[in-house]
């Protein structure tokens, strides 16, 4: 998880937030003005600081240089909820703190194999160490079916840039596979929040360990709206609703 991020540009509500909030022009560009969101480009992150709960816009990339530009050698846009309080890269300076990444969806690839083959399709695939390469890939767009939001369970860095502004970097949690999203996509999923889970979620003094439940599921907890979709978003097939 993900091949992108659908931004939350539609939502009505988030350009007056974010001006109300004290956000100019070029960056309500930079935080809502694209619609499809890939790692190192920049997202709209809710992270506790000092001042309390700010919006802010986070680079999805959570490993930095010095300088602040994405270290390439470290695939970190995703952080394994399994790793959380245990790898090097959330506990050393400065520590991975938890936030909330807000979108409006995500996208997958789908890998259809020769045959026409599904990944639960495969002959052997429970098995398998090395899977074979797929013939083609269809996109999916994945949305929640009863909220416009999607909550994103996320851990961000925070740093200050070479003129001493605070800036984020941030990765998306991911869960073990679900069963019934594996022939989208059979390696992770990424931690859906509820709203009544926010303030604990993002209350620093609540250790991490407390989430130990919410970072082991292996089933949803929420209905998913999956779409086939072109390279532009645009519809090609009908919509089908993998539930809880």
């Amino acid at each position: 998880m993900c091949g992108f991020l659908y931004n939350v540009s539609d939502f009505s509500l988030l350009a007056p937030l974010l001006e109300i909030a004290g956000y100019d022009k070029q960056q309500l560009r930079d935080l809502i003005g694209h619609k499809q969101l890939r790692p190192t480009d920049t997202l709209v992150n809710l992270i506790p600081s000092r001042q309390g709960l700010r919006l802010l816009g986070a680079t999805w990339w959570l490993a930095t240089h010095v300088d602040g530009r994405p270290n390439a050698a470290l695939a970190t846009f995703n952080a394994r909820a399994a790793k959380l309080t245990t790898s090097a890269l959330h506990l050393s300076s400065p520590r991975s703190i938890r936030s909330v990444v807000v979108a409006s969806g995500f996208c997958e690839w789908q890998p259809i194999y020769k045959g026409d083959l599904l990944h639960s399709q495969l002959p052997g695939v429970a098995t398998a160490t090395r899977l074979p390469k797929a013939k083609r890939k269809q996109q999916f767009l994945i949305e929640h079916r009863d909220n416009p939001l999607l909550l994103l369970g996320a851990v961000s860095k925070l740093r200050l840039d070479a003129s001493g502004q605070p800036k984020v970097n941030t990765a998306l949690i991911t869960l073990p596979p679900h069963a019934d999203f594996v022939d989208i996509h059979h390696k992770s999923f990424p931690l859906v929040l509820n709203p009544d889970e926010l303030l604990n979620w993002l209350d620093p003094s609540v250790p991490m360990h407390r989430f130990g439940d919410l970072l082991c599921q292996t089933r949803f907890r929420h209905a998913f709206r999956v779409t086939p979709v072109d390279a532009n978003l645009h519809q090609t097939g009908p919509a089908t609703v993998i539930n809880s």
